[in-house]
């Protein structure tokens, strides 16, 4: 990864998306802060509602996206993000900031995304130039945004006592700013012929041009296919399930449930960094992607049987480390497989698909675990990950044999 920072236009970028996702993780923990006090049990479905959000805008914003240019894209939605957290802190001058108000403004910024995770990921093959730097660089991201998990929550941490709440929307509205005049500064290391792309772009054409890109890749359909089951089966598990798992065991103890989640965030941390610098032979994506799988699930299965918080915190370590593994090999591919200018779909097409499957479990938790018990479910998260990863494995060496008979 020390290859990317080497070079000034990754650093801008990297500069940039360092403080966006250390202000993201601070903005989540003030939202959630202010949801639950606002809301009580119900937060979950705040969640939920940002989810569908995203799933909405992932599947119909190419209608506007496709034909936007990726790097302004960025900038603007930089911007407009700003400007958006900041109204809550502008009504908190004069009035209680209402809960609608929180609801409108969450469900936006997860919209938002859907424009600019897949404008980012097409602008770092353009920014790298050659695919060792660009897997150096995906590397790199990763580590960032695991990075800010830790970061962010131990800022708000260290400022909750003189900072009040709502001034940590303040702070992400400044790591915005920062963003938006780091990717501006990218505009001289751009070619000149990165223009966005003529005529208009119907609903349709919107909704079915990612799965139309992929049904011309053997294998592609199953890929996508396991990002969203497996996508659904982590938010059950880590967001929802580890929680009751330690409120469970532990009494309630708030403190054992950060002691989890700071040993999962550690390894994972250390994941990226080990993971992404580390070369990924393009022909063996596929295989580090569902082996990921496997390993990960292997992971939760451990958290699922384990007696006491000591031994799930020694179990998050381990599944938290594995987690980049998979989602590196992801990346990678897209980027090797598609071309730069339909990376936006495709990118936009996994963010659909994952937060179709995230939906669906996050609404249907509240039956699953009242029907079998918490650690069942976290146990089923982990065996479907396995599942998802040893169907790949075999599919794909199927796939290799044929091709050698051939």
């Amino acid at each position: 990864m020390i290859k990317a920072l080497r070079q000034p236009q990754l650093q801008r970028l990297w500069l940039g998306q360092a403080f966006s996702s250390i202000g993201d993780e601070i903005y989540r923990v003030g939202l959630t802060w202010f949801a639950v006090s606002l809301m009580g049990a119900d937060t979950g479905y705040l969640t939920a509602g940002q989810t569908a959000a995203l799933m909405l805008l992932s599947f119909v914003g190419g209608k506007w996206a496709d034909r936007w240019n990726p790097h302004q894209t960025m900038i603007r939605v930089d911007l407009v993000r700003m400007v958006i957290v900041l109204i809550p802190v502008f009504v908190s001058f004069f009035t209680t900031v209402p809960l609608s108000l929180l609801i409108v403004m969450a469900l936006i910024l997860a919209s938002l995304s859907a424009f600019f995770d897949p404008a980012t990921q097409a602008m770092i093959p353009i920014l790298a130039k050659d695919f060792d730097t660009m897997q150096s660089t995906n590397g790199l991201m990763a580590t960032t945004i695991r990075g800010a998990r830790m970061v962010g929550p131990a800022v708000v941490g260290l400022l909750a006592a003189v900072v009040p709440m709502i001034h940590f929307f303040t702070i992400d509205a400044f790591t915005f700013l920062i963003s938006a005049i780091s990717i501006w500064s990218l505009k001289k290391y751009l070619p000149e012929n990165l223009t966005a792309p003529k005529g208009r772009v119907g609903f349709g054409e919107a909704i079915l041009g990612g799965f139309r890109l992929i049904e011309g890749h053997i294998g592609m359909r199953y890929v996508f296919l396991s990002r969203a089951l497996t996508a659904g089966a982590w938010n059950l598990a880590v967001i929802v399930g580890f929680a009751l798992l330690i409120h469970e065991i532990s009494g309630g103890d708030a403190r054992m449930f950060g002691l989890v989640m700071a040993t999962y965030g550690v390894g994972n941390l250390l994941g990226a960094v080990y993971f992404g610098n580390r070369k990924r032979a393009g022909h063996r994506l596929l295989w580090l992607m569902y082996l990921g799988y496997v390993l990960w699930g292997a992971g939760v299965v451990w958290i699922g049987i384990a007696p006491t918080v000591f031994w799930i915190a020694v179990a998050s370590v381990y599944t938290g480390f594995l987690g980049p593994m998979n989602d590196l090999a992801f990346i990678d591919l897209m980027q090797r497989k598609f071309a730069i200018s339909d990376l936006t779909k495709v990118f936009r097409l996994r963010m659909a698909v994952e937060s179709l499957g995230t939906l669906i479990c996050t609404l249907a938790s509240p039956w699953l675990i009242k029907l079998t018990s918490v650690r069942t479910v976290i146990l089923a998260c982990g065996v479907l990950w396995i599942v998802c990863g040893g169907l790949g494995l075999i599919l794909k060496s199927t796939r290799s044999s044929s091709s050698e008979a051939a």
